[in-house]
């Protein structure tokens, strides 16, 4: 199995998190749970195409080539290809509609085809990745397209919430009240949340849950001796049973049965997936 994450250059970090590209062979089916993560995304398949089952829509999507993944606030699971290679460019909040103008708030909870937003110009990165087989020419080419992006970008000033986006999640801020955001912001509290909407393509407060449910799944994998109320507590919940309560909405099963499913793959990638080249 390859996993690479990697950082964007410097002109693309108040856009960019990182870079991650996956690569997987198989013999068997794999199965990945996905619960919703802060984190909006384009992503590109170069290789076999790959099916989720989306528990919001409650149907099995085929994926495309190439596909931008909105505000998401239901499970979805990943049904891998034999040859299974995934290249993605994960953005802060926000970074997605500064960067590449999607309309955010339109894809809340599902996926598109990263053509009918950006245009035939995906198109060439599909073709070029699908070209190769080094990894670092496979980033670069998706780095080159977000690159060409921002020196399309209007010359307009930078706004005091486009610089406070990015630094929700590194700093843990998601759970500060509206009104301390909003000043941050230089916005009053309707007009930062509108602004979020937009921006993000959902609420404030739905955003923070996410956030938080998130950081509780990952501690649990980082940390797996630490107790479910242990992890609870820590991640700002009030007891073991909100945490559950955000587990099953988000999730669609209780904290220890995300976790069981999640193992199991990580044991199959272990135990039976070949090296990509």
């Amino acid at each position: 199995m390859v996993f690479r994450l990697v950082p964007p250059a410097p002109a693309l970090r108040p856009f960019v998190q990182h870079y991650l590209l996956v690569h997987v062979r198989h013999a068997d089916q794999a199965v990945k749970p996905m619960p919703p993560a802060p984190q909006q995304c384009l992503y590109f398949y170069p290789r076999g195409q790959m099916r989720t089952f989306h528990y919001g829509q409650g149907q099995d999507i085929a994926m495309p080539a190439s596909i931008v993944v909105g505000p998401q606030v239901s499970r979805v699971d990943l049904h891998f290809a034999p040859d299974h290679l995934m290249v993605c460019a994960a953005f802060w909040p926000g970074g997605l509609h500064r960067l590449l103008g999607v309309p955010v708030r339109e894809l809340f909870d599902f996926s598109v085809e990263s053509r009918a937003l950006l245009g035939p110009g995906i198109g060439e990165v599909e073709a070029r990745l699908a070209e190769t087989t080094d990894y670092a020419a496979m980033l670069a080419i998706v780095e080159s397209y977000l690159l060409r992006a921002l020196r399309r970008l209007p010359g307009r000033p930078e706004r005091p919430l486009d610089r406070l986006l990015p630094t929700l999640l590194p700093s843990g801020r998601t759970t500060a009240p509206l009104e301390h955001l909003a000043a941050d912001a230089c916005l009053s509290p309707r007009q930062f949340e509108r602004n979020f909407v937009e921006q993000v393509g959902l609420a404030p407060k739905l955003y923070a849950r996410i956030v938080r449910f998130d950081q509780a799944f990952r501690l649990k994998e980082q940390q797996p001796d630490l107790d479910w109320l242990a992890v609870a507590i820590h991640c700002g919940y009030f007891d073991y049973r909100h945490l559950v309560r955000d587990f099953k909405e988000f999730a669609g099963v209780t904290p220890p049965q995300l976790l069981a499913a999640e193992v199991a793959h990580t044991q199959l990638a272990g135990g039976r997936l070949q090296l990509g080249r």
